[in-house]
């Protein structure tokens, strides 16, 4: 006859374990769930009920879908005992197998077919068997059928056939602790797309032709700057559908995924690639601009994992454009039967910076009835230089520096320029241009003047 006694709890020891998965113990007062990656179901490999496939997921041969408990009623020697087993978002994908540590005849007397959402079992005991032995339910296979919803198991203990398949009071009762499944889903596949924040600032005292390549925050070189690094992978410790750690491979196929990076591509003397070491420029894989000039052409996941790097080659005559480079991933399946997948990602490669201050200059007249003045005020405690470094004029209009296209703006002080005296213009009057000064933005004001000699009017603003 039965030994009904108060529930002991305990921990019973995982049976069976391997890197990535572990048994589960419904005793236990922290539960972990077994993790696997969305990415890597399979729609190839599933249970079906009812017409709709469901993917499995398996223990990789090692038990470790397997649920514990300690058994929580006694049996006498001869007497039976029967234990349920109900899962929720799940089906089994195989049948399952039950024993208690002390010596007993087990068969199934209802359910656990593959497609069935739950298993009766008929414990016969051979000896007497304590409450407190530990029992455990073997899993090979699992079917999720609320994916991503997680799978969890409640463990029922009944002394009838009748009360296990009819739903009557049970002896015990063990289950999922709050916020924990048997079985959990999470995206496998990882971006790490990481900008750079040092050694990537073009230098304003050479008009951003060369990077800065001294001090903490150098460059490679002048000319050469890793602005940042992409990586794609695996996600760690979850697992594959098979129940193997998952690997980039078991989702996504490198070869056929690609990435597009964009950004200012306008400076084509100028390269822009990625590289395992940007220090050796013969290794760089250049990219190749698109026709816009805002993006490059796209490369695989293979060749963009092999590198990392994204690297910034200039020539050290044309400005190097501040900005950043993102980068957006198109993902093709592993296999066309892979399931919840993950198409698309994206984040930010890499950026440059620019040291000093820039202010644009949207208007600037060499016309003879104005008199126009550019006004910059230096509040540092050093003298500061400043250049007009190019000029962006209409069509058919040619802008050519003269004298005071650059200079000091003294300490504590202010420089007036007249444009008659920064700019030449041959075909027009009009032009924009780009200021250049070697201070802090905090330091600097910016403004242009312009007075009508006709009526002695004057309009001021404000540029910075």
């Amino acid at each position: 006859m039965f030994q009904k006694k108060s529930i002991a709890v305990g921990l019973v020891a995982a049976l069976g374990t391997s890197t990535a998965l572990a048994a589960f113990d419904l005793d236990s007062a922290t539960q972990t769930a077994n993790t696997f990656a969305l990415e890597s179901l399979d729609s190839g490999d599933a249970t079906t009920v009812a017409t709709t496939a469901y993917p499995n997921v398996n223990d990789n041969a090692a038990n470790d879908l397997d649920v514990t408990a300690l058994l929580g009623v006694g049996i006498a020697n001869s007497e039976d005992l029967f234990v349920r087993f109900d899962l929720t978002n799940g089906v089994l994908g195989a049948a399952p197998t039950f024993a208690t540590t002390t010596a007993s005849t087990v068969s199934i007397a209802q359910g656990g077919t593959a497609g069935a959402g739950f298993v009766i079992f008929q414990v016969n005991a051979t000896a007497d068997i304590p409450q407190t032995d530990p029992a455990t339910l073997g899993l090979t296979v699992l079917a999720g059928t609320a994916i991503p919803g997680g799978i969890s198991v409640t463990m029922n203990v009944y002394e009838t056939l009748t009360q296990a398949t009819s739903g009557g009071t049970p002896l015990v009762t063990k289950t999922s602790k709050s916020g924990a499944s048997l079985v959990a889903y999470a995206s496998g596949i990882k971006l790490t797309a990481t900008a750079a924040t040092t050694g990537n600032t073009a230098d304003v005292e050479t008009d951003f032709k060369n990077f800065v390549s001294t001090g903490t925050n150098a460059a490679i070189s002048a000319t050469v700057s890793e602005i940042g690094s992409s990586t794609l992978a695996a996600t760690t410790a979850l697992n594959a559908a098979n129940g193997a750690a998952v690997a980039l491979g078991d989702m996504i196929n490198t070869t056929t995924s690609t990435a597009v990076v964009s950004g200012d591509f306008s400076v084509a003397t100028h390269a822009i690639g990625y590289s395992a070491n940007c220090s050796n420029a013969a290794a760089i894989v250049n990219f190749t601009a698109n026709a816009d000039k805002d993006g490059a052409t796209a490369v695989t996941v293979a060749a963009l994992n092999a590198a990392a790097h994204l690297c910034y080659t200039a020539d050290g005559v044309a400005a190097i454009p501040e900005g950043t480079y993102p980068i957006a991933y198109t993902l093709a399946p592993a296999a066309a039967t892979r399931t919840n997948q993950t198409t698309a990602l994206s984040g930010t490669a890499g950026q440059i910076f620019h040291n000093g201050t820039t202010v644009q200059l949207p208007y600037l007249t060499t016309f003879e009835d104005y008199n126009q003045r550019i006004v910059m005020v230096n509040r540092s405690a050093t003298a500061a230089a400043y250049n007009i470094a190019s000029f962006q004029s209409e069509d058919g209009v040619v802008a050519t520096p003269k004298d005071a296209a650059s200079g000091e703006i003294p300490a504590g002080g202010s420089k007036v320029v007249k444009v008659s005296e920064v700019v030449d213009l041959s075909g027009g009057t009009r032009t924009a241009a780009t200021l250049n000064i070697v201070a802090p933005e905090s330091k600097i004001s910016v403004a242009t003047t312009q007075v009508n000699l006709d009526d002695a009017s004057t309009d001021t603003i404000r540029l910075l």
